[in-house]
């Protein structure tokens, strides 16, 4: 930690209280582990961050939430797991896969038809 820190969580603080979410901290941390998805080589996003904002306002606003609760580990694999189930990111590692699966099975299909 460096001295200005302190003055930068307190500018942080300042924004955060002028929103009007409920549990601004657990947004924060939810927006930062989404932010840094979308940077994260591995995945591939099929959203703007305008529209994952208007996807996760709709969640949220339907009920849907994540919370600290359990632990930053358990957040992060929330917020991975309701960006996957809606498609708003692709883990290109299992595309990969996907792809190699359909190729064996285009294979197969043209050995059977000779």
């Amino acid at each position: 930690m460096k001295p200005g820190d302190k003055d930068k969580l307190n500018q942080c603080l300042d924004i955060l209280d002028t929103t009007d979410l409920g549990l601004s901290m657990v947004w924060l941390w939810t927006w930062s582990t989404i932010k840094g998805l979308m940077k994260d080589e591995q995945y591939k996003f099929t959203k703007s961050e305008d529209e994952v904002w208007q996807m996760l306002t709709e969640a949220v606003t339907k009920g849907y939430g994540f919370s600290l609760e359990y632990g930053a580990e358990q957040n992060y694999e929330d917020i991975q797991d309701w960006l996957l189930n809606n498609e708003i990111m692709i883990d290109l590692m299992f595309e990969d896969d996907e792809e190699d699966d359909d190729n064996l099975t285009s294979d197969l299909q043209n050995a059977i038809i000779k």
